[in-house]
């Protein structure tokens, strides 16, 4: 059955059904259900190929993004770009980071949603989009970068992370460690000295320690750390990968966690609360970028809409792993 005779069978005119099937603002929701229900009664499958035909378009979109596999943050976020595209009608390929950014990826493609990293430049935006025609949305730090062309779903981790340092200090922690993910300029652990100054605690140099991005970094990192002299009471890990390898290095050292040393993680992956204790972390919530990101860029795509900013919080998810600071 093509679209002509699901459409008959309706008694709806085609661009009705294609408007229903592929969730356009023009139909009803009344329409859309129906429509959506008589598909799955009758067994009618949309022909990618024919759509493409009718309406000029690959329905296929680029994720651009670095270290994919060894950040569960961009493979939740995979996943989720991917849900929210297939349940547009379109199809997702992945760049994982093994070579730079180049124009070919911007072809063959509708579009593009860039993760960028610390290493991520304009020029790298210009050959990827094909200097502005392809349409692009950029999941970035905490500002845009100066690529007009683009849309921006930015992410202002800063909220959830004074939620978390002002939670230590009430916990009567004073010296509090930092594991970052290695990666210069990153601008939360640019931030952190200023962020534990305005929760009035005392930043310590001493006590920052740049890791990698595997539980073993974070682990190897914490042993640094709490085998100093005067070793910190709490560490805040730049992810909750690193954060889980903190609760190992406790572990290993005779200690336990949150009585002996606190420890706070980022990014509220799934695997946060599966860790013993569970994870308190400062929470992303991945859905939700996925799902800006997506519609952001279909609405560039179909709607030839303008560039847009959005910006997504952050907040604190207490669990087991954060407790008073040791007498």
């Amino acid at each position: 059955m093509n679209i002509i005779e699901f459409a008959k069978a309706l008694n709806l005119s085609i661009g009705t059904v294609s408007r229903a099937l592929n969730d356009r603002a023009q139909v009803s929701p009344k329409t859309r259900q129906f429509v959506l229900e008589k598909a799955e009664e009758l067994g009618y499958v949309p022909n990618s190929n024919a759509r493409s035909l009718v309406t000029g378009r690959n329905l296929m979109i680029r994720l651009v993004c670095s270290h994919l596999l060894s950040d569960l943050y961009l493979v939740e976020l995979a996943r989720g770009v991917e849900e929210v595209a297939g349940a547009h009608g379109y199809d997702l390929l992945l760049h994982l980071g093994t070579r730079r950014p180049n124009a070919a990826m911007g072809h063959g493609v509708d579009g593009l949603i860039v993760v960028a990293g610390q290493e991520t430049t304009v020029e790298d935006l210009r050959r990827l989009t094909l200097h502005g025609r392809t349409p692009t949305v950029v999941i970035a730090g905490s500002e845009p970068l100066d690529f007009p062309e683009a849309s921006y779903v930015c992410l202002d981790t800063f909220p959830g992370v004074r939620e978390a340092l002002a939670k230590l200090a009430a916990l009567g922690h004073r010296r509090v460690g930092y594991i970052g993910s290695g990666q210069p300029g990153h601008v939360l652990s640019d931030a952190f000295p200023a962020l534990m100054a305005e929760a009035g605690l005392t930043w310590y140099p001493e006590l920052a320690r740049e890791a990698g991005v595997t539980p073993d970094d974070g682990r190897l990192a914490a042993l640094d750390l709490l085998t100093l002299m005067a070793p910190p009471t709490a560490i805040f890990a730049r992810t909750d990968i690193l954060a889980s390898g903190a609760v190992q290095a406790v572990t290993q050292l005779g200690k336990t966690v949150p009585t002996d040393v606190s420890v706070i993680g980022h990014d509220n992956i799934e695997a946060a609360a599966l860790v013993n204790p569970p994870l308190t972390t400062v929470a992303i919530n991945i859905p939700n970028i996925a799902d800006l990101a997506v519609r952001s860029l279909l609405a560039m795509i179909a709607d030839k809409a303008a560039p847009t900013v959005q910006t997504v919080g952050t907040h604190l998810i207490e669990r087991r792993s954060c407790g008073p600071a040791p007498a």
